[in-house]
């Protein structure tokens, strides 16, 4: 299947997706620009307030785009389950942030509900994607890049956390944990751009039913 079939609220959606993909691509460079810049310098850090900002606002505009998505998924108990999980998560990555930005949570907590709530949205494009492949029900470049964005971070990030255990040999952490550091930082920059084709696929939509 090269071409979502057309569903009420794909219009709205595909707005949705082309804001989280701008948002997500602000995200991205700030956090690179934070990191070459604020970092080494010890802050002011404005690109890293930026970038926990554009971060909260991904997450909200995500939610009209995942429970679009869903709408294409085979309905299960599960399938249901997992929406409730995935939107939670959503509103809490966008919660944690906003309250960093207002210093109402430290950097650590908020890093910690963050990373957990990216997690639990890998876990959900992962298997999601997976099953529309699977019926069908998604176009094929949308549906694997799903797939590698959501297996890449699932398993990128626990590896990546190795570099935080001071107790392991320097090679693990800065051999094993800097890959899984690369791994989820390549899957995190490519999630803007699903989010793009995701509106793209959605807007063809509405277009080939006028």
């Amino acid at each position: 299947m090269d071409a979502l079939i057309w569903i009420p609220g794909d219009r709205t959606a595909a707005r949705a997706a082309y804001a989280a993909a701008g948002l997500g691509a602000v995200g991205a460079a700030t956090l690179g620009a934070m990191f070459a810049v604020e970092v080494p310098r010890n802050g002011p850090y404005v690109f890293g307030t930026i970038n926990d900002a554009t971060g909260s606002l991904f997450n909200l505009a995500a939610v009209p785009v995942i429970l679009q998505v869903h709408r294409r998924l085979p309905r299960t108990r599960t399938s249901e389950a997992a929406l409730w999980v995935v939107t939670a998560s959503c509103a809490a990555g966008s919660a944690s942030s906003f309250l960093l930005v207002i210093k109402k949570l430290g950097f650590k907590s908020s890093t910690v509900i963050s990373v957990a709530a990216m997690t639990v949205q890998a876990g959900w494009f992962l298997l999601a994607h997976r099953a529309l492949l699977a019926s069908g029900a998604c176009p094929r470049n949308l549906g694997r890049l799903g797939q590698a964005i959501g297996g890449t971070l699932l398993v990128a990030l626990p590896v990546a956390g190795l570099t935080w255990a001071e107790q392991l040999p320097r090679w693990i952490r800065y051999g094993i944990g800097g890959a899984g550091v690369g791994a989820g930082a390549a899957a995190w920059v490519a999630w803007p751009y699903w989010y793009f084709l995701a509106g793209q696929h959605l807007s063809r939509s509405l277009k080939s039913e006028r």
